[in-house]
């Protein structure tokens, strides 16, 4: 299934490369690997006229509103209805540690019902996109998606769905992944290589129109996103390239206009007949971000862009392969804005 609608015209980071766009672009443009590890010193208050305030329990909930937050500052959706103001937030692990929390208290403790009731909450996957469409304002469709590595995409593809068919005017729409134990110790034990991160990516997609009638520059153009599923590892390439084939129809293009490759690893390997484009693979220098990962491709095609036709592709080893298609901003392009 193919969807293409829209262009991202803001977007916010925190990555290890640091809090903000500007560290992450320097990295990717000098393809320069960061020390991996948590991001630190966010901060999650909402921009003053924002909704009323949440009470967070859960420090990855934390961490997208604070990039939501700051993707939102500066009454970005200023004059826009806040029930046409719509939300998809996806993460591949999201309430892990809490739900083991949960679970292993009610093994160890002397009563199954002695848990501490105020992790609840944040087990359940939606609590950060509910939260932050109570924390400013976006009374739209609010939806969260998991696709595991693919999960930006997905989060991608639902937002121009939504406006394809009319449903919100803007969408704010990212991924997210915390670092903790937990986590590291899953990887380790799905031999995962490489250096476990976290990390969020949150993006404002609209019609071009709207974005440039707000002063928003167009950072990218969506031509298209899809994607498919597969049962064995063995059938993961070909429902990738299928996949590809398809962008690459619904954007009128073909292999040779690609100029930009951002692979989400080494299992989704460079399709042939792209040898003569730029290759950037954020995963080699920001680290393993799982459920983050795609919205650092995401981030990355945007900063390395140049005015290419940038195709991210991306393989989730228990069943996505997804891939998008962007014309991002040429080199006399304006990479301002907010959160950019």
């Amino acid at each position: 299934m193919t969807a293409a609608k829209g262009v991202i015209s803001a977007m916010s980071l925190m990555s290890p490369a640091g809090i903000g766009v500007e560290p992450f672009r320097a990295a990717i443009r000098a393809d320069r690997p960061v020390p991996g590890g948590r991001v630190e010193d966010f901060h999650t208050e909402p921009p003053e006229g924002a909704g009323r305030p949440v009470r967070l329990i859960d420090r990855p909930s934390a961490m997208a509103l604070a990039t939501i937050g700051t993707l939102l500052g500066d009454d970005v959706l200023a004059g826009w209805a806040p029930d046409r103001r719509a939300l998809v937030l996806g993460s591949g692990a999201s309430g892990i540690d809490q739900s083991m929390t949960l679970t292993r208290d009610s093994l160890t403790r002397p009563r199954p019902d002695n848990v501490n009731p105020a992790l609840v909450p944040a087990c359940v996957m939606n609590y950060a996109s509910a939260q932050a469409a109570i924390a400013y304002d976006l009374q739209g469709p609010n939806a969260t998606v998991t696709a595991g590595r693919a999960t930006g995409l997905a989060a991608l593809r639902y937002a121009g769905l939504l406006l394809a068919r009319d449903r919100a005017d803007a969408v704010v729409c990212g991924a997210y992944e915390d670092l903790n134990e937990r986590r590291v110790a899953i990887a380790e034990a799905a031999g995962i290589k490489g250096t476990v991160t976290e990390g969020c990516g949150a993006f404002l997609v609209e019609p071009a129109e709207r974005a440039r009638a707000g002063g928003r520059p167009v950072l990218a153009e969506i031509l298209a996103v899809d994607g498919g599923v597969f049962a064995e590892p063995r059938d993961a390439a070909g429902v990738l390239a299928a996949s590809v084939r398809r962008a690459l129809a619904t954007a009128g293009a073909g292999l040779g206009d690609v100029g930009l490759i951002v692979p989400g690893g080494t299992e989704d390997a460079d399709p042939h007949g792209l040898a003569h484009a730029r290759t950037v693979r954020p995963g080699a220098i920001v680290g393993d971000a799982f459920g983050a990962a795609a919205a650092f491709q995401l981030a990355a095609a945007i900063a390395a862009g140049g005015g290419d036709l940038a195709l991210i592709t991306t393989i989730d080893p228990d069943g996505h392969a997804m891939c998008c298609l962007l014309r991002t901003a040429g080199p006399g392009g304006d990479e301002g804005g907010p959160g950019a």
